[in-house]
């Protein structure tokens, strides 16, 4: 109950946002790439941070992000590094070390690191650009909606004082 009434939330806050719909649409599909990415410390510094350089509505942004944690970020890991991995290491699965020097535990710090940052990356795109499309469809629709309905009453208010 608690987590729909917090989507509702969420829901209302969204339509109810003033401003450009292109620039909420594209805070929303910032947030959703950046959820999407394997930085989960980072991601709302991220949104916080961008948001504003990139002039798009910080506010969107941050829901992207909050729409992404965190049971969606486990299989969202293991997909990045599954892409990562096969598109960087031809599909070489990364073993430990045989000697742990610094060298080798750097070596595979970096290899699955930038495996699992390439494939987030990856896994991101379409989804940020899905939530670019459908947010912008929504902000339009309830915003037509709106006007309609405000046309629509100060249209029988003109009738019934004319």
């Amino acid at each position: 109950m608690k987590l729909r009434r917090t989507l509702r939330y969420w829901w209302l806050k969204l339509r109810r946002l003033q401003g450009d719909p292109r620039k909420l649409a594209l805070g929303m599909a910032l947030g959703i790439f950046i959820g999407f990415t394997p930085t989960i410390p980072f991601h709302t510094v991220m949104a916080l941070a961008l948001a504003p350089l990139l002039r798009v509505s910080v506010v969107t942004a941050v829901m992207g992000v909050w729409l992404c944690n965190p049971l969606l970020q486990p299989p969202l890991y293991l997909a990045s590094y599954a892409v990562g991995r096969r598109l960087l290491f031809r599909g070489d699965t990364l073993k430990l070390p045989e000697t742990w020097d610094l060298s080798s535990v750097l070596d595979l710090l970096w290899r699955g690191g930038l495996a699992l940052q390439v494939g987030g990356v990856l896994i991101a795109i379409p989804p940020a650009v899905a939530a670019y499309f459908i947010t912008l469809w929504i902000i339009r629709n309830y915003r037509g909606q709106r006007l309609r309905r405000v046309q629509g009453v100060r249209r029988r208010l003109s009738q019934e004082h004319s």
